[in-house]
């Protein structure tokens, strides 16, 4: 059975350094308490995050947590891009790495970082045109083995890629993490959707509500947004991202939104109306329609 099974929220701390509360070690580990009082106990990172430092605040939060606390937190993190910055020295370009070399060494950097014995969910961040799949497989397989990983999965990869990787491994692959939201639905079409759902395989929704698109700026948002606006004020809901977190409840495969707020009343009421609010049929495709600016065929 895949960790996240039982899963219905993850907490994403991509952009807690940016935060004047989260970027400390106490304001991080105040913001992981309140995730598990509002039983959010999986916390989403990747070793890019600020060149690891994101990963590094997490283990130094550790030490502000109690034993039941440490007991209850899972982690997932993620390897495999590399890009010019000054924590990856000798970088010319952007590129992928699935060798097994590599995810060795960055498994073991973000444990360290981390200050866990053991990554919840590992996942290939980006998919490696260049991957050798038995290469890749044995290596994820490797550190499951050793106890360092207690599972693997992926990251933004196209149904054939997933195919390529599964076919190499002899264990499931755990979970694919993607974009998807009511403003990008490609998988509903492209095959992701119902290979994770014929599979039982968890979709991990990161920007879940459009990089925060959705609550001004660009007009090609208008419509969905007014679509929002109209079924929250029918379900009498706290904010057009309560409803378009919502819409992905629907969807047939088990999809977790990563939530990615740094405030902790928005995530208490993000995460309680999640698990309020469920949205018709009708509405459903209302929002989809109003996204994709076209009728559905």
């Amino acid at each position: 059975m895949t960790p996240l099974a039982q899963t219905d929220l993850v907490w994403g701390a991509w952009r807690a350094r940016q935060n004047q509360h989260t970027r400390e070690p106490s304001g991080f580990a105040d913001l992981l308490a309140r995730c598990l009082d509002l039983d959010i106990d999986w916390i989403d990172h990747a070793d890019i995050y600020d060149d690891g430092a994101v990963e590094a605040l997490h283990g130094e939060a550790l030490a502000h947590l109690d034993a039941e606390q440490l007991k209850r937190l899972h982690v997932i993190t993620k390897c495999g891009v590399r890009f010019p910055s000054p924590g990856q020295p000798g970088v010319r370009t952007v590129h992928y790495r699935s060798d097994a070399a590599y995810i060795q060494q960055q498994a073991e950097a973000s444990l360290k970082r981390l200050g866990v014995e053991q990554i919840g969910l590992y996942l290939l961040h980006r998919p490696d045109y260049l991957m050798r799949a038995d290469e890749t497989a044995r290596a994820l397989e490797d550190l499951v083995s050793a106890g360092k990983v207690a599972a693997y999965g992926a990251s933004n990869f196209s149904i054939h890629q997933l195919s390529r990787l599964q076919a190499a491994s002899d264990l499931p692959i755990a979970a694919h993490q993607i974009e998807i939201s009511v403003c990008e639905s490609s998988a509903l079409d492209d095959g992701r959707l119902d290979r994770a759902a014929q599979a039982s395989m968890p979709l991990l929704a990161w920007s879940p509500l459009a990089g925060g698109r959705l609550f001004g700026g660009s007009d090609a948002f208008a419509p969905v947004r007014a679509c929002l606006e109209r079924v929250q004020q029918d379900m009498d809901a706290g904010g057009i991202d309560e409803i378009a977190l919502a819409w992905l409840k629907n969807l047939p495969a088990h999809t977790i939104p990563i939530l990615g707020t740094m405030k902790p009343e928005r995530l208490e009421r993000q995460a309680n109306a999640y698990r309020q609010i469920t949205l018709d049929r009708q509405d459903w495709y209302a929002l989809l329609e109003a996204a994709r600016g076209a009728p559905v065929p």
